[in-house]
């Protein structure tokens, strides 16, 4: 992809970017700044960058917890790393219940 493909450089900030052929390991685009050289790809310079999920599972979960009005806990149920931690907060009573 050539110039005017919507990502500018996060480095210098630049708009002549070219879109590399490979993806990253989670499958996200990657470009190649033509001023300063510097690669990236779609994630970088955004709050997602260092996340361990992907971003269609963390507007998701985002998307749920506003919308049903989640707690953490009701959101995590399913988490075992979390479940002492969920299931301390229901016995003193200070956890919030569906």
């Amino acid at each position: 992809m050539e110039a005017g493909s919507g990502m500018d450089c996060v480095c210098c900030g630049s708009a002549a970017v070219t879109e590399r052929p490979e993806r990253t390991a989670r499958g996200y685009r990657r470009f190649r700044c033509r001023c300063c050289g510097k690669q990236y790809n779609e994630r970088s310079g955004s709050l997602l960058n260092h996340t361990y999920y992907p971003s269609d599972v963390i507007a998701l979960v985002v998307r749920w917890r506003l919308r049903y009005r989640l707690t953490l806990c009701a959101t995590s149920a399913n988490c075992s790393c979390c479940a002492a931690s969920c299931s301390a907060t229901r016995r003193c009573g200070t956890g919030k219940r569906g």
